[in-house]
């Protein structure tokens, strides 16, 4: 049974708006539940803040795919824009996390806050590599 391009579009749309929807469910819940049972500190309103630019680049990923998907003329500039986004998502992701790991370690279970933080910080690393992956193929195969 085939499915006509219009079907799988409509498909992807919704299934690309149900995943934007619970990203911003989960920045609200998350926010809510952190300044509703925690004091605010500054470590707070970095985490919080740090939480929502990621939550904003995740978001932005999610149109540069759609628009990929939409003009596959784009490629390389969306691929492009892809890694950088990744990159910050990286950047801020691991700053967040093994800095508090490190700091929450030294009060309990030192090695498993460690690699809870490393793993956090591992997995847009790992995204970011694919797409560095994807863009130098591209950046061959244009080439020859």
């Amino acid at each position: 049974m085939k499915s006509s391009p219009i079907t799988q579009h409509t498909i992807l749309r919704t299934s690309l708006s149900l995943l934007a929807l619970e990203l911003l469910a989960v920045g609200i819940w998350a926010t809510t539940l952190l300044v509703l049972t925690n004091k605010i500190t500054l470590s707070l309103v970095i985490v919080l803040v740090g939480g929502w630019v990621v939550l904003g680049c995740v978001g932005a990923c999610i149109i540069i795919l759609w628009q990929l998907v939409q003009h596959s003329q784009r490629i390389p500039l969306a691929v492009q824009r892809l890694h950088w986004l990744l990159g910050v998502i990286t950047i801020i992701i691991a700053a967040i996390s093994l800095t508090f790991a490190y700091i929450w370690a030294q009060s309990g279970d030192a090695p498993g806050l460690i690699f809870i933080g490393l793993f956090l910080s591992a997995m847009p690393f790992a995204c970011w590599i694919l797409v560095s992956v994807w863009q130098v193929t591209l950046e061959s195969n244009a080439k020859s």
